[in-house]
Parts: C-alpha cells; sequence; structure tokens
C-alpha cells in the first residue's frame, strides 16, 4: 500500500552526482572493489554487476552532492524516483543495490517507465499521472532538452553540472512549500 501525500524527487544520475567527465575509477581495482561490495553486503550480486558502474557510483560519485541528496530525503522526507537512463539498464533492484553503497538504498522507491517515443518529460508526466497519491515533486536534471523548465517550471531544479548547494536549497523550497 502506498502512502499518501508523497514527496518524490525525480533523480537524473549523470551530471547531478556524476559530474561530466570524472573518471577517477579507473585507477582503482575493479574487480576487487565487486568481491569486496558482496562481502560487504552479503550479496553476491554484486559479483555479477557491471565494474565500471559500481567503480563510478563508488569512487565518481561527488560525495557532496550525494550528502545533499540524502539530506534532502530526510529533511522533507522524500522519495526517489529514477528518471536516469541507467533506468533502461538496470531494474530497480539494481539500482537500489547501487545507491546502497552510499546508503540511500531506502529512499529508491521507483523509476519512471520508459516510452518508446515518448520523451522523459512525458513519461514523467505519466508516471504522475499514475500516481495520484503524490503531493510534491521535484526534479533534479542537469539536461534542459527534456523541456522540464517548460512544462515543470515550478518543479524544475537545473543542476548543471552537480547537485550544488543553491540547487539543494531550491528543491528543498519546492518540497517544503506551504
Amino acid at each position: 500500500m502506498k502512502k499518501k501525500n508523497r514527496q518524490i524527487i525525480f533523480l537524473d544520475i549523470d551530471g547531478v552526482l556524476q559530474p561530466h567527465g570524472k573518471q577517477d575509477r579507473f585507477s582503482h581495482d575493479l574487480d576487487q572493489l565487486r568481491i569486496d561490495l558482496a562481502a560487504k553486503y552479503n550479496n553476491d550480486e554484486y559479483l555479477q554487476m557491471d565494474k565500471y558502474d559500481l567503480g563510478a557510483i563508488k569512487y565518481d560519485w561527488d560525495k557532496e552532492a550525494v550528502e545533499r541528496l540524502r539530506k534532502l530525503c530526510v529533511d522533507v522526507p522524500a522519495e526517489i524516483v529514477i528518471s536516469s537512463d541507467w533506468r533502461v539498464f538496470s531494474p530497480l533492484s539494481r539500482l537500489q543495490d547501487y545507491f546502497r553503497l552510499h546508503d540511500l538504498d531506502r529512499f529508491v522507491t521507483g523509476v519512471i517507465e520508459q516510452l518508446p517515443g515518448r520523451n522523459r518529460c512525458e513519461e514523467v508526466t505519466d508516471y504522475l499521472k499514475k500516481n495520484p497519491d503524490i503531493r510534491r515533486f521535484v526534479i533534479l536534471d542537469d539536461d534542459s532538452y527534456w523541456k522540464f523548465d517548460q512544462y515543470y517550471p515550478r518543479q524544475f531544479v537545473h543542476t548543471h553540472s552537480i547537485f550544488d548547494e543553491e540547487s539543494y536549497k531550491k528543491a528543498l523550497r519546492i518540497l517544503t512549500k506551504k
């Protein structure tokens, strides 16, 4: 049973949590990372996951952006629905395993459905129609290509390259306005 009056963060990943061009993962042993994660979380699924995705999450995601996202989820409280292209290649359970690396898995509750021939903005609209229990939402995305600024100007936070302090404050205002 879903909660009523949910607050949702539609989350893009690249350009929000993962700065463009950051590739520290390649200076780490990513095979060992999979082994370490499988042991740490007692979950052999990590052994089958793409080591480059795991490396990106562990070493390339901006730690301050991740902490701002956590703070937003806790303070509002809010749930995360993945709108990023990462949803195309990973089911919800895998995305939750990914976010576990930053102790955010409990906040990841859904993904927007990929609809052939429709853009991300239309997919968010479809998600909202199918989930009338959503009270407030914010869209965190670095790309204005999806026209969120036109269709959802009051809910869109254009992160440009990272979920910085200014973006956090705007998202918090959107999700907590009376």
